[in-house]
């Protein structure tokens, strides 16, 4: 009788054992699964953080490049009609029919010429602008083909 209560008690100890030994891994794993998941949660709060923060830079330079496109408006503008009212007065002063058609030959010509240049200008600054306000998303955009490749 007693070998029998000693091997039901070895029996019941090593069930024990071997209960602790699970629950102990188990909670162990558990709780390195939480680590990796809170760890994660926060690379993935950085990110987003990261790509906010190259929105805002865009969005920066997109506003700095409307706001050079404005002024240069504005410019050409205020130029194109000191011009034109510097031709009106020429081309009243005219003392003949041949005089006034040089004359408002050459405004065209050089009115023509002015806005060509400007549109090269404009378009200059566009490509600038783009180029700038595309940067931060570009860059974030290759960070996040990097954390796909890696397989994060």
């Amino acid at each position: 009788m007693a070998t029998a209560k000693t091997a039901v008690r070895k029996t019941t100890e090593a069930a024990h054992n071997a209960f602790e030994s699970v629950s102990t891994a188990s909670s162990e794993a558990f709780r390195e699964n939480v680590d990796r998941s809170i760890a994660a949660m926060s690379e993935m709060g950085a990110f987003g953080k990261q790509n906010l923060e190259a929105m805002i830079a865009s969005a920066t330079a997109t506003q700095k490049g409307v706001e050079a496109l404005s002024a240069r408006a504005v410019a050409f503008s205020k130029t194109a009609m000191e011009k034109h009212v510097a031709a009106t007065k020429s081309l009243m002063a005219s003392k003949s029919v041949q005089e006034f058609v040089e004359k408002q030959t050459e405004y065209a010509r050089s009115s023509f010429d002015a806005y060509v240049a400007e549109l090269n200008n404009v378009s200059d600054v566009l490509q600038g602008v783009a180029k700038d306000a595309f940067k931060p998303i570009n860059e974030r955009m290759s960070a996040m083909s990097h954390l796909m490749q890696v397989g994060r």
